[in-house]
């Protein structure tokens, strides 16, 4: 393999791919990419056998063929390299040989037909979608699924539920669930469900790729969903398992509501939950007029409290909830005001974009703490 290309844009791709690197892993090969030099492109592969991200360059290609690089190597080497720089580099089974301007370096290898290929399998369930609306909820989405591997695979996963045109997305810790719908760029054949690995989601929203993206099941052993944008390549091991009823979670009806500033409502319950805490970080919220009030105590912080003008419908209230999984739900919320929907003070709340209709789009469900 040789091959030359701008060293800006192939150390992207070997930073996107080394993110999926396990450093723990004991499979010496798995600490390494693949380097793979066909035609006038080069990709750069990465896997830990349950997550998979590919990513391709442009590249002057004399001699076809792969490589393998330890990931760490390469990624803090091109990291130091000029911006405008040329990397020329030339891979064996047994060491790469990198050269850019005066510099020459050498790393060894390990052989590139040991490295795990491509899931491959029956082709089941595809969908097309806008690329930046599918990021776009994935990221205001995937940080409500569990990181506590005790609570099961399937709460670490989130839902994908695809319906005629529409695609719903859910995730939930079993303390709060988000859900977000998003257009199908064209209607899917059958309705079907499928559990992705929130963390593999997470690599999803970091591709730039505008455009559409089509994801594809690859079934059988591989049991995987494959979603292509542009250049990458993201390929997540399905969950196997049944996902909670989360419809059961969400109140039929609410008889109390508040529509605040989300800026403001933002900033107060930033600063109340510095004096919240780390731990339960409760923050209480008192409606009662046109007033919201916000209070925190700590017996080694303080006392916070905070005020704004609101608007509210129905009855006096006061719940508690955890500052932090408030805040997280507010930096998810895009319109300038936020509907909180109640019911009673240990029945879940609602939190939402304001304005008709919004909630069907974006719903968030919160537990309140006991007082």
């Amino acid at each position: 393999m040789k091959f030359q290309c701008d060293a800006k844009a192939i150390a992207g791709a070997v930073t996107a791919a080394s993110k999926v690197v396990n450093a723990h892993t004991t499979v010496p090969i798995l600490n390494n990419v693949l380097v793979s030099a066909q035609g006038d492109r080069v990709s750069v592969r990465a896997t830990d056998l349950e997550l998979t991200l590919e990513n391709a360059v442009g590249a002057e290609i004399q001699e076809e063929g792969s490589c393998t690089v330890p990931a760490r190597l390469f990624t803090q080497y091109l990291a130091n390299l000029p911006v405008a720089a040329k990397l020329q580099m030339q891979g064996t089974s047994t060491r790469a040989t990198l050269k850019c301007e005066r510099s020459n370096y050498e790393f060894y290898t390990l052989p590139a037909d040991e490295y795990p290929p491509l899931p491959e399998g029956q082709k089941g369930v595809h969908f097309r979608v806008d690329a930046k609306e599918f990021r776009d909820a994935s990221s205001a989405v995937t940080f409500a699924a569990s990181g506590e591997e005790a609570r099961g695979a399937v709460l670490m996963g989130t839902l994908l539920e695809l319906d005629g045109s529409d695609l719903t997305m859910v995730a939930t810790d079993g303390y709060r669930l988000a859900r977000r719908h998003v257009a199908l760029a064209e209607p899917v054949t059958s309705p079907s469900k499928l559990i992705v690995p929130a963390r593999g989601l997470g690599e999803v929203v970091r591709v730039p790729s505008d455009g559409v993206m089509e994801a594809t099941v690859i079934g059988g052993q591989a049991n995987q969903l494959v979603f292509q944008a542009g250049d990458v390549r993201i390929s997540a091991r399905l969950v196997d398992g049944q996902y909670p009823n989360y419809q059961q979670v969400i109140p039929k009806e609410f008889d109390k509501k508040v529509i605040a500033s989300t800026a403001q409502l933002l900033a107060s319950l930033r600063r109340a939950g510095v004096v919240a805490g780390d731990r339960a970080s409760m923050v209480k919220l008192a409606m009662d007029g046109s007033s919201l009030v916000i209070t925190a105590s700590s017996d080694t912080a303080g006392n916070a409290y905070e005020e704004l003008d609101v608007e509210r419908s129905g009855d006096p209230l006061t719940i508690a909830f955890n500052a932090k999984f408030l805040v997280e739900i507010l930096n998810h919320i895009e319109s300038e005001t936020v509907a909180l929907e109640f019911v009673g003070a240990l029945n879940p709340a609602a939190i939402h974009p304001a304005g008709n209709g919004a909630s069907d789009r974006q719903l968030y469900i919160l537990m309140p703490l006991r007082q």
